[in-house]
């Protein structure tokens, strides 16, 4: 499992269409700087809010970078529902999704796994990019244009016009979004090849949701054939005496072909017995005809045998 095979896999996908661009990106971050001199920098150093809570979801490009530094051992859950967002009809809207989380064995504990006694992060250089963003997030408004919000959790923070540090929250804030995106996408459409990457153990079981899938796609179908045939009587003709009138007459006609059916039947019976009969007086004439000849060749047999002996 490798962060490089991962990258390769996800190549393969075209989803420029989908992707953000850092340029495409509206900062929606009012009173907090002009943003143009002077940016919104969270003030860590002062701040005394939790804002490294235990089960902090990663993305699939987290789970690479912690399996080639041996930090895989700190995740649990799995990436779930996203057989059925690639079912979806209505966008996933409706699709509960949930991805592998930082977590020691202490499940009680209400802290990231990674804080050290002081409180600050021990994976620091190799933390997931939703840590490095934090408090800056992507995300698509109602007419879906890409926009930098400030989450709301930080409220300890100082403006100013150190520009390369809020570049890099906003930046990372960028590839976490599209890495989350890409790893989605991978989770949908490449299953099988992350499978074979040795991503299964953080994936969940694909069988039994197409079992739970085909059930209730059957189920919808039926659903549907049951509104068919609803819409059907309600589409059937009012004059409801023209109809009757009309079954009726068919009956009427039905009851006279039958009839007519067991005369021919009585005729064609009569008709074969006719023909069998015929049948058998020829043959029996016939066979008496073959008897007399076997009588007669028997008689000059002996007779011929009487003269050869004189």
């Amino acid at each position: 499992m490798k962060l490089d095979e991962l990258l390769g896999l996800a190549s393969q996908l075209n989803l420029d269409n989908i992707l953000v661009k850092p340029e495409e990106v509206i900062l929606t971050m009012e009173d907090m700087g002009d943003l143009k001199n002077t940016f919104p920098i969270p003030d860590c150093s002062n701040c005394e809010e939790k804002c490294c809570p235990r089960g902090v979801a990663v993305s699939l490009f987290d789970v690479a970078r912690f399996t080639e530094i041996d930090l895989d051992q700190f995740l649990a859950g799995v990436f779930k529902g996203y057989v059925e967002l690639f079912f979806a009809e209505n966008g996933g809207k409706d699709v509960d999704l949930s991805r592998p989380y930082m977590a020691g064995a202490d499940t009680k504990a209400k802290d990231c796994v990674f804080l050290d006694e002081e409180g600050k992060c021990s994976i620091y250089e190799n933390r997931p990019f939703i840590c490095r963003s934090y408090p800056v997030a992507i995300r698509l408004d109602e007419n879906r244009n890409k926009i930098a919000i400030w989450m709301g959790g930080c409220k300890k923070y100082k403006i100013s016009d150190d520009a390369e540090a809020f570049q890099r929250l906003f930046l990372s804030a960028v590839q976490d979004y599209n890495e989350k995106v890409t790893g989605n996408s991978l989770l949908m459409y490449s299953r099988n090849r992350l499978r074979e990457l040795n991503y299964g153990k953080y994936m969940e079981d694909d069988w039994d949701i197409m079992i739970d899938y085909d059930k209730r796609n059957k189920e919808l179908h039926k659903e549907v054939n049951d509104l068919k045939e609803t819409v059907d009587r309600l589409r059937m003709p009012q004059d409801y005496n023209a109809t009757v009138q009309r079954l009726q007459d068919d009956n009427e006609w039905l009851k006279e072909r039958l009839i007519n059916l067991e005369k021919e039947m009585i005729q064609q019976s009569k008709r074969s017995h006719s023909v069998i009969s015929d049948l058998t007086t020829q043959i029996s004439s016939e066979y008496r005809k073959l008897l007399e000849n076997i009588v007669q060749l028997q008689t000059q047999n002996r007779e011929n045998k009487s003269f050869w002996r004189k």
